[in-house]
C-alpha cells in the first residue's frame, strides 16, 4: 500500500485500509534491497559475488568491528560464504540473523547495520564488484 493520497482519506477509510493492508511502511523497496533495513542504518553491505572475494570479506569484518555495528544480517543462500563474518560478529558480541524472506530483491547477501543512522557514502554493494 502506498501512502500517496493518505492525507485525503477519512478516518474510516484509513482504518479500513490499515485493516486490509497493515500499517503503511516507509521505503519498502529500499528495505527489500538491504535485507529489511533502511539504507541509512547500513554500515556495510556486500553482494553474493563480493562475498566470495577476500576484499568483500575484509570489508564486512572491518564493519563488524565498527563501534556502531549492532547486527549482521545474512541472506540464507549466503550463510556458508559469510561464515568468517558470522564468526567475527560472535567474537565481537554483535548479533547476527540469517533471513529467508522471499520478498527481498537484488543481490545483497550480507549487511552490517547500526541501531541509528550512519553517514556511509557508499557500501560495497552500491559500488559494483571490487
Amino acid at each position: 500500500m502506498t501512502t500517496a493520497g493518505w492525507n485525503g482519506k477519512s478516518n474510516l477509510e484509513k482504518t479500513i485500509a490499515v485493516g486490509i493492508h497493515g500499517t503503511p511502511q516507509l521505503k519498502m523497496d529500499e528495505r527489500r534491497r538491504f535485507l529489511g533495513f533502511f539504507r541509512e542504518r547500513v554500515i556495510q553491505a556486500a553482494t553474493f559475488r563480493q562475498l566470495t572475494s577476500k576484499e568483500g570479506i575484509q570489508a564486512l569484518v572491518q564493519a563488524v568491528h565498527d563501534q556502531l555495528a549492532n547486527e549482521v544480517v545474512v541472506h540464507a543462500q549466503a550463510r556458508t560464504a559469510a561464515m568468517p563474518v558470522i564468526i567475527a560478529a560472535r567474537q565481537k558480541g554483535v548479533d547476527f540473523t540469517i533471513t529467508t524472506n522471499p520478498k527481498f530483491v537484488g543481490e545483497v547477501a550480507v549487511v552490517v547495520v547500526a541501531k541509528v543512522a550512519v553517514d556511509v557514502a557508499t557500501v560495497l554493494a552500491e559500488g559494483g564488484d571490487k
